[in-house]
């Protein structure tokens, strides 16, 4: 393996937060009724323990996000996606030869064209003014803000009202 094809050294977090959601999504109540009955009686485990799986898959969630977005903002994960250039100039070339096929005649570059400057009396186009798309609407993006919003309201409403 060449260096440059390394991985960089440490945990990728949004990895492992995403396997654990998985395995709580999949195996979540399994595990606990495993845990209660491996510790038995010696240590006594909450009786509403099987009803925090959902809390605790959306803090993850919620945890993933926030680490993915540290990330973008940092710029932490670009570096190792970003394909790197050959730094050796001027060196012996790495590549093989590339094959011939039969005899090869030398080919003639075009000769450049002359450039002659517009003259200033000459009445001047305007370009359009460069404009930027947002990525995502405005619209779209209020009537997430406002989904959310409602969301998180239903949610304390039904856990003010004493939960599952």
């Amino acid at each position: 393996m060449r260096p440059d094809n390394r991985k960089r050294g440490g945990i990728n977090w949004s990895r492992l937060i995403g396997w654990v959601i998985f395995i709580l999504v999949i195996a979540g109540g399994p595990l606990l009724n495993l845990l209660s009955r491996t510790l038995g009686g010696a240590v006594a485990l909450p009786a509403n323990l099987p009803s925090l799986i959902p809390i605790a898959i959306g803090g993850l969630v919620v945890l993933s996000i926030i680490v993915s977005a540290v990330r973008a903002l940092g710029g932490g994960g670009r570096a190792s996606s970003v394909p790197r250039m050959p730094t050796d100039l001027g060196g012996p070339s790495r590549l093989p030869p590339a094959p011939t096929r039969g005899p090869q005649r030398p080919q003639s570059t075009p000769a450049p064209r002359a450039f002659t400057m517009p003259s200033s009396s000459a009445p001047q186009q305007r370009l359009p003014a460069t404009r930027f798309d947002p990525v995502i609407s405005p619209v779209v993006l209020a009537i997430g803000v406002i989904g959310l919003l409602v969301l998180g309201g239903a949610a304390l409403l039904f856990f003010a009202q004493g939960g599952p």
